[in-house]
């Protein structure tokens, strides 16, 4: 005996602990009811050692304590490692999350199916921007785990990861990016967003926001080495070039200009020109006449004989020396207004806000346009410069009614009051 308790030979000892461990209790408990009956020496080392090899109560056995947390190692470059995942569906709607560790940039696609041969199409597309990661970390979706991925990830030499099945904390950083995709769809479209503005709404704010895991910086920073362009960027004042970029433009076009013979060439409102205008993978010179300047080299040119206005460049346009015309005749710019009842001012961009609505109808030439448009030298017609104006018979021709004449909407900056 010691004290009160039994001594328990070697060769019955094991009998002894099948005993008080037939309710498979643990080893407290066990050790418990021992201390009351029996001893023998290193028992507490024979209980527990019992219970660990107790079939049974290893498989009933609860989830041991979480090991400690290895996060994945950060890469030394962009766009090295990939992590994928799908969110959805959304309104039936699937999105394949593609998120980069180094800079934290999402790509997400939308889709309507989520099997292996969309999944790959969708990596082609990104990869063809961002080009081929090495390592791609994955769940074991079967869209993952089919060959024809295996395939594909080979073929591309990337290594392909797949993630302990069912621990989605392997892959924490794209299951993270899901959740906040979530969340974030689901405020925003409480606002009456549809989905794809919603989402393209949220790549942009969280693409170009700072975060403190990136020191401060955007995910476009690290991507691509500087911030993109958003509507905040309004608030700051617009940043001018540098003079060392300055000086390389200046000598860029002074390498240009001297390769060509090139040579400064200006037209003031007014000018007369022959354009050239291109029709059918051809063109011609036809004459215009300068309406204003746009910018450094571009012009709006009035077409005379077409009477339209289009844009051209310097380098399309041809100085044309107007020919001699006689008393009476009109320029052909003045013949287009006047064809329309209006006068020709001086200036020819100031916009009418409320336009004449007698501008719409058809204009009548009264007796001082027909006297205008006659010249007593000519006997049938009038020449003036590239187009040929008809003269007025004194015997009255009468003419059929003619549709309503509306000049088009591109001609709004140019609408003339009557004078």
């Amino acid at each position: 005996m010691f004290g009160d308790r039994v001594i328990v030979p070697e060769m019955f000892r094991r009998r002894i602990l099948q005993q008080f461990h037939r309710g498979h209790s643990g080893m407290v408990r066990m050790k418990a009811i021992a201390r009351s009956f029996v001893f023998w020496p290193g028992i507490d080392n024979d209980i527990e050692d019992f219970v660990k090899h107790c079939t049974p109560c290893l498989l009933a056995a609860k989830t041991p304590t979480k090991t400690t947390l290895e996060s994945w190692p950060i890469p030394a470059k962009p766009w090295s490692r990939i992590h994928i995942d799908y969110a959805g569906p959304v309104d039936g709607v699937y999105f394949l999350i593609i998120v980069d560790p180094f800079s934290k940039w999402p790509e997400i696609h939308p889709t309507k199916s989520t099997t292996t041969k969309t999944t790959i199409k969708l990596l082609i597309q990104t990869f063809a921007t961002f080009g081929n990661p090495e390592v791609i970390v994955s769940d074991n979706g079967t869209q993952f785990s089919s060959h024809e991925f295996q395939d594909f990830c080979t073929a591309q030499g990337i290594r392909h990861i797949r993630i302990a099945p069912y621990h989605p904390q392997s892959n924490g950083l794209a299951e993270r990016f899901v959740d906040t995709l979530k969340r974030s769809l689901r405020k925003m479209r409480t606002g009456g967003e549809s989905l794809e503005e919603a989402l393209y709404t949220f790549l942009n704010v969280y693409r170009s926001t700072p975060t403190s895991d990136l020191n401060g910086k955007a995910p476009a920073e690290l991507m691509f080495g500087r911030p993109i362009r958003t509507i905040s960027s309004l608030l700051k004042p617009t940043e001018r070039s540098t003079d060392s970029t300055f000086r390389n433009r200046k000598n860029q076009n002074n390498s240009f200009n001297k390769k060509h013979g090139a040579v400064k060439r200006a037209f003031q409102h007014g000018d007369t020109v022959y354009v050239k205008v291109h029709r059918a993978n051809s063109w011609q010179w036809q004459p215009a006449t300068v309406i204003e300047k746009i910018g450094t080299v571009n012009y709006n040119v009035f077409l005379e004989d077409q009477h339209r206005l289009i844009r051209s460049h310097a380098n399309q346009l041809n100085a044309r020396v107007p020919e001699p015309s006689t008393v009476g005749n009109p320029t052909p710019l003045s013949v287009f207004f006047d064809g329309f009842g209006l006068t020709a001012p001086k200036a020819l961009n100031v916009p009418v806000d409320n336009p004449d609505p007698q501008l719409l109808e058809e204009p009548v030439l009264d007796e001082s346009n027909e006297a205008s448009l006659t010249n007593d030298s000519s006997e049938d017609e009038v020449v003036g410069n590239e187009e040929s104006v008809p003269v007025q018979s004194s015997t009255p021709i009468l003419e059929r009614g003619r549709r309503m004449i509306q000049l088009p909407a591109r001609f709004k900056p140019y609408w003339m009051m009557k004078p």
